[in-house]
């Protein structure tokens, strides 16, 4: 079973762990983390260099998390797009 957070819990929780740590530290451990999960399914499917992704990025925060990790992922060889998504 997963378990699941209100929103205003999760940004609650976040505020206060981002106020002890450097600015862009969270992103940058969501977008390890999604570029490490991602890499795993490549592995899984053929291989991570020479893989390919598509990114579909909100105008969020998660979409910045998104961006960060498919340029970790570039850097390890997997071909990346990006799909900019806006809110109508």
């Amino acid at each position: 079973m997963r378990a699941v957070w209100r929103v205003a819990d999760v940004r609650a929780a976040e505020a206060g762990l981002m106020g002890t740590l450097p600015e862009g530290t969270l992103m940058q451990r969501a977008a390890a983390g999604l570029a490490r999960r991602a890499a795993l399914l490549l592995a899984e499917r053929g291989g991570v260099y020479g893989g390919r992704v598509l990114l579909l990025v909100g105008s969020g925060d998660n979409g910045g998390d998104a961006l960060y990790a498919g340029e970790r992922l570039a850097r390890r060889g997997v071909q990346v797009s990006a799909l900019l998504l806006t809110a109508r």
